[in-house]
């Protein structure tokens, strides 16, 4: 059981729908862990991280397949997860009682990579209009500049006691024989693009300078979607904070924290936007809106 969960440690992406990893990043994975003697295998999504225990592993007969036997902590209950493991052990196919045969794939760099550019590719536009784009190639068009791009990250822990970490996104320009010449740092929050220039900390490591630029993801109805959001979010002053563990935006307003949900409806150009007062505790129904985004008009729904 050791020798094979050995193998299997580490993180696994689910990215089987490119188009909704391209809006939010990866959203479901599962880690394998081990501590001390023990293994634990958690399923990880927007909302909740579930930790199941490993009792035991059965080999089915099949090539590289088993039924892991687990069970978490609250309840004692027996819960099972057939593995299909590929011959090169870089990806999963998952069964167990929430999932059907899904792949999972292993977060090498490689694939981290992977998903990084998923996200970064698209056109982006500022405050002026201006528009920045970002295509799958490799190549990057700016207002007065095109040049070759690639991306890469580092990942490092925020303290000797924590098992988190902060990780930094770089947009590397490279000339035409492929020699690095610029690097900028970036954050994705939402359709939000912020790039930094960068500056060396006492580690060496490249980290967050002056800001370049602020742009907005231009994407058909998400743009419509995010401005509905804004336009319910001028009601209140209402600017994003930070991004929650689950990846839900969170709000500073006039009213306190917020996070803001938006719906379409069956009528063309029109959206329903909720809001919710969060706490430590609870995230409350606040207001809802029937929002027009082309004439910008908001009509609370009582």
């Amino acid at each position: 059981m050791n020798e094979l969960l050995d193998k299997l440690q580490g993180e696994w992406y689910n990215l089987n729908d490119e188009n909704f990893i391209k809006e939010n990043g990866v959203q479901s994975s599962i880690m394998i862990e081990k501590e001390g003697n023990d293994y634990t295998l958690v399923e990880i999504s927007p909302d909740t991280a579930i930790s199941y225990k490993v009792s035991s592993i059965q080999y089915l007969g099949n090539n590289n397949s088993y039924l892991i036997t687990t069970h978490n902590g609250d309840d004692q209950n027996n819960i099972d997860f057939t593995f299909n493991i590929s011959d090169d052990f870089k990806s999963i196919n998952i069964t167990s009682d929430n999932e059907k045969d899904v792949k999972y794939v292993m977060a090498t760099d490689v694939t981290k990579q992977y998903v990084q550019r998923l996200q970064l590719v698209g056109t982006y536009k500022d405050d002026q209009g201006n528009e920045y784009v970002f295509k799958d190639g490799g190549m990057a068009a700016w207002p007065n500049e095109t040049f070759e791009f690639s991306v890469s990250f580092i990942e490092k822990l925020l303290s000797n006691s924590s098992p988190s970490k902060e990780v930094y996104n770089y947009i590397i320009v490279n000339d035409n024989n492929g020699k690095e010449t610029m690097r900028y740092l970036y954050e994705i929050i939402g359709n939000k693009l912020t790039i930094y220039k960068t500056t060396l900390d006492k580690e060496n490591n490249y980290i967050k300078g002056e800001q370049v630029v602020a742009l907005t993801k231009s994407n058909g109805t998400t743009d419509l979607i995010q401005k509905a959001i804004d336009i319910v979010a001028e009601k209140y002053n209402a600017v994003v904070d930070y991004e929650a563990e689950s990846g839900v935006m969170i709000y500073k307003s006039d009213i306190g924290e917020i996070t803001i949900d938006c719906s379409s409806t069956d009528k063309t150009n029109k959206y329903k936007v909720s809001i919710f007062k969060e706490s430590a505790s609870s995230s409350d129904l606040f207001k809802e809106f029937n929002v027009d985004v082309i004439s910008g008009s908001a009509e609370e729904i009582k």
